[in-house]
């Protein structure tokens, strides 16, 4: 409800370093991650990364995709989260679990929609997660896109947020 565009109530969008926030969302998880055995990872870019935001609904965001890694992924896997500061701002969250077959790719964004390799590999789950993302992502003018990963088997899920203009530097 918080994602639907017309269930946001909190409409205050301010400027945020989306490596702090992705930071921030990635240690949340590490608990979930260890229970798992799952070696979870974070990049900063290598430099600031502000975009215009919504601190509540980008960490949504971010945490929907985390659970979804660290859930589907196998125990003692790996889940790669990354910020990479481009035209526009990049969230990268990778893992070698399942990954969604490329006929179901449009999909799994569908409510209450889950993939034939995501309902195999853990039967809970209500088939939220990437809706909310994208509807979130899409409030923020930005995208999501699913793919391959870097390596073997698994997803890459990429989201794209314009950036907003660095603070100036004070002298």
């Amino acid at each position: 409800a918080r994602a639907d565009p017309d269930g946001v109530t909190d409409r205050s969008y301010e400027r945020l370093d989306l490596n702090e926030l992705v930071r921030q969302a990635t240690l949340e998880k590490v608990p979930m991650a260890r229970k798992k055995a799952i070696d979870l990872g974070f990049e900063s870019a290598r430099r600031e990364a502000w975009v215009q935001g919504n601190a509540l609904l980008l960490h949504e965001l971010i945490t929907n995709l985390l659970d979804n890694a660290i859930q589907y992924t196998p125990e003692g896997s790996c889940v790669n989260v990354r910020v990479h500061a481009t035209s526009p701002i990049l969230v990268e969250v990778e893992d070698n679990g399942p990954g969604v077959d490329a006929s179901e790719r449009e999909r799994v964004f569908e409510r209450f929609y889950r993939g034939q390799a995501t309902a195999a590999s853990a039967p809970s789950g209500s088939g939220l997660g990437l809706a909310i993302v994208r509807d979130i992502a899409a409030g923020h003018r930005g995208s999501v896109t699913l793919g391959q990963p870097r390596v073997g088997p698994g997803l890459l899920v990429r989201v794209s947020i314009p950036g907003a203009l660095a603070h100036p530097r004070k002298a």
